[in-house]
């Protein structure tokens, strides 16, 4: 059985121009962005200027990185897009008086906005096809980027589609959407710096227990981040800068263990996050049905 409020919200977005307008700008900016890496790399053969064609990697990995950051920054205002509607109109309450809406309400927005940035996705493919020949990347890293891109969507908008249920006011679901995005992104790296200046102060051999040590990499499986920084070591084959973090934290990223486990778990606690929210965002509906 289809789901009707996702019938409705794909009508809704299937007649506002604002979708298409979005994959226009969305694909012009990486074509943009493409065709200057284009020319720069073109002058600097003609000049006889030393050029490195391992920039090739880096510069695939700029249009990868600008997919990923806009869904970080266009995830607020997606979903705020699809609950602005409803709050108006005090339709959510309306719609929690039913039993059993709660679950189909929610699983409405999370789909909408996962299979909209899954279209923006699909659109990119021409110009990331044609940046993968340029750059020799295998195109296998197209299909990772998707995954990643669907996975920090599924994060995003759970986190988002949780503050916007539970928050009356937009402005404070929007607040609380982008606090809740910096705790996880930079506020673990602060926590895990404190575990370690604090296990640094308490230690009388000036060296981590195993225990802040297991602590910081806890904190750092959280952030999502980490997710990227596997895709990034598969690109370049250097992951120097999170190597450098994971000593600085007593962290040793040379075990088998490490390689094979840490980006996995990271990924996979990102789905777990995201379920959690989904799960309190239903509760918290049918709470105020009950109440």
């Amino acid at each position: 059985m289809i789901n009707p409020f996702l019938k409705a919200g794909w009508l809704r977005e299937g007649r506002n121009i604002r979708l298409p307008l979005t994959i226009i700008f969305y694909n012009a900016i990486m074509a943009f962005v493409m065709i200057l890496f284009m020319v720069f790399n073109e002058e600097s053969f003609q000049k006889g200027y030393y050029y490195d064609t391992s920039t090739y990697q880096y510069q695939f990995l700029i249009i990868c990185s600008f997919q990923i950051l806009a869904v970080f920054l266009m995830m607020p205002f997606s979903v705020s897009r699809l609950f602005l509607t409803d709050k108006e109109k005090n339709m959510i309450e309306q719609f929690e008086m039913i039993p059993g809406v709660s679950i189909q309400y929610i699983m409405a927005k999370l789909c909408l906005v996962v299979e909209i940035n899954g279209l923006l996705f699909f659109s990119s493919l021409p110009v990331m096809t044609l940046c993968c020949i340029y750059t020799g990347i295998s195109g296998m890293k197209i299909l990772r980027l998707g995954a990643m891109i669907l996975l920090y969507t599924f994060w995003g908008a759970s986190i988002s589609i949780f503050f916007y249920t539970v928050c009356e006011k937009t402005i404070w679901a929007f607040a609380g959407t982008v606090c809740a995005y910096l705790a996880f992104c930079f506020g673990t790296l602060v926590m895990a710096d404190m575990i370690r200046n604090t296990a640094l102060m308490m230690s009388q051999a000036g060296e981590m227990t195993d225990v802040s040590s297991h602590l910081c990499l806890v904190l750092l499986l959280l952030n999502p981040l980490s997710s990227y920084m596997g895709y990034y070591g598969s690109v370049t084959g250097d992951v120097g800068i999170f190597s450098t973090l994971c000593s600085h934290l007593g962290i040793d990223t040379t075990k088998k263990m490490f390689i094979f486990l840490f980006y996995k778990t990271s990924s996979l606690l990102c789905v777990l996050v995201g379920c959690l929210f989904l799960a309190l965002s239903v509760w918290y509906m049918e709470k105020r049905r009950t109440s």
